[in-house]
Formats: structure tokens, sequence, C-alpha cells
């Protein structure tokens, strides 16, 4: 098992201010970072990996799709910028040096139709993900596809249609991102959605039910754990929490209230919470 923490606790683009939080996070017991994707270019991402190797750190990464860059769009235009944006950050896990790169990679957030995912756009993802696969094959990068709540995406809510894009896709590059804030949301039984994911679940993110500090909301962690367990999970566990401090994200994900007071704290505590919770 491997720890680490999403860097949108802090910011939307890692850069050479935030590079002194990476000794104190390893100094803290974090076995590696999650570094978003949202701008930059391959040498601004192979200067992090650098740093993150001097610190003996290692990444995975998080991106998504934006309603100009979404797989699914009735624009074909639309639906090649996804895909090409796809490809880019592939290239930008091959710079940084990881071989995960989670998020909702498959349609773009906040972007709806009024009305479930038709047949079409589920196809036009299935298309564009297999495409994307075999990019991601070339660059031994796993492409991991994060269901989330009904509030913010149609495409997929729960594990279960997460897991349907994935088989149809066929590709060992392509698994399921289990969020623990959204199936929170969306699950009826925590145990069997994990189960149902077996062994496609290829990330997870451990994120609180209002995603401030992790063990002061509702999320039933021990549930999750063990259902980890039960399936044999051995790969990353990030925290992914949030404050109303980080411009843009803050206004996307409707934070309008401190849920932190301290990112570094928050970030250590959470790393003691699941320690414990996984050694028990």
């Amino acid at each position: 098992m491997k720890f680490g923490i999403n860097f949108l606790l802090w910011t939307t683009h890692v850069a050479e201010q935030h590079f002194h939080l990476f000794p104190l996070l390893k100094k803290a017991g974090f076995d590696g970072v999650e570094i978003p994707l949202t701008i930059g270019n391959t040498a601004h991402y192979q200067k992090i990996q650098q740093v993150l190797a001097d610190e003996g750190l290692a990444c995975t990464t998080t991106s998504n799709c934006c309603p100009d860059k979404n797989l699914i769009s009735t624009d074909a235009k639309i639906r090649q910028a996804g895909l090409d944006h796809l490809k880019w950050a592939i290239n930008c896990n091959q710079a940084l040096g990881s071989q995960i790169l989670g998020g909702p990679i498959h349609s773009s957030p906040g972007v709806f139709s009024g009305m479930a995912a038709s047949i079409q756009e589920q196809d036009w993802c299935i298309e564009n993900l297999t495409k994307a696969a075999s990019y991601a094959e070339a660059a031994n990068v796993t492409l991991c596809l994060e269901f989330l709540n009904r509030f913010e995406c149609y495409l997929m809510n729960t594990t279960a249609q997460a897991k349907f894009i994935a088989d149809r896709v066929n590709s060992p590059f392509v698994g399921i991102h289990y969020d623990t804030h959204h199936a929170h949301l969306e699950e009826s039984n925590l145990t069997t959605a994990i189960q149902t994911g077996a062994s496609s679940i290829k990330h997870v993110h451990f994120s609180e039910s209002h995603r401030g500090m992790l063990g002061q909301g509702l999320v039933d962690w021990q549930t999750n754990v063990h259902a980890l367990k039960s399936i044999g999970y051995d790969g990353w566990v990030t925290i992914e929490a949030f404050t109303n401090k980080v411009e843009g994200l803050a206004s996307a994900l409707h934070i309008t209230r401190p849920l932190i007071d301290n990112e570094l704290d928050a970030a250590v505590g959470g790393l003691k919470l699941i320690r414990g919770l996984f050694n028990n």
C-alpha cells in the first residue's frame, strides 16, 4: 500500500513556490504526492519529477475533461480536443515518472444533458478511451476513470457504471478510480460497490463527505477499508481534501465555507487516520 496527498489541497498548478512542501510531506510519512494536470508542458513536469526524486517521493496524477475538451460531446472537434488533452496528460505522466492518471477523464464535470447518458455518449466515451488506452500503454500509464456524484457528472456515478465503461474498453491500462466522497453519496452498499469493482479498481481517493478534514465528516472509513482489504487492493490510497482558498477550484466545487484550518495539518492528520485503519 502507498499513501499520497493530492496537491489540490494547495493549488491547481504545482510550481516552484510549492516545492518547499515536498520534504515536509516526506517527513510526515507520505510515499508520494498527486499532481493535478491542468496546464504546463513536459519540461515543467520533468523539473517537478527531479525535485520529487531528490526527496524520495513518487507521484500519481489527476486530470479531467472540460466543456471544450469532452470525450462525449456532440461536437466531433470537442471530442477530439478531449482525446488530445488525454494524450497531453499521458505525456506529462511520463515526464513525472507517474504510472497512474486518475480523475474524471471520461467526460466534463458540470456539463449536463438533462438526461441519463445515452448509448451514443457511452460509445463515444469508449471509442476515445480505447484510442487513449493504446497511447497510455506505450507510456506505461494506467487511466483510472473516476465516477462522480450526480451533481457533477451524468456519465458515471457509481462503481458499476465505471466498470461498465472500463470493461468495454477492455484494456489492462484502463481501470476504475474509486473515491470515498462520491461513493458515500451514490452507492447503496460500499462493500458491494468495492467488490463489484474488484481488480478493476486501480486507484483510490480518500475524501470526506464534506471534502474537508478526514474523520470529521460522515464517510464510513472502516467499511471502505475492510472492503478494499477484501479485494486485495494494494495500490495508492491518496487523500483528497479541499479548502475555500484555491481560486477557481473552490467555486467549481461550491466550497464557500472554511473546511480546514491548516493544510499541512489536514494532510498529516489524514495520513494518521488512514494508516491506523489499514494497520488494524
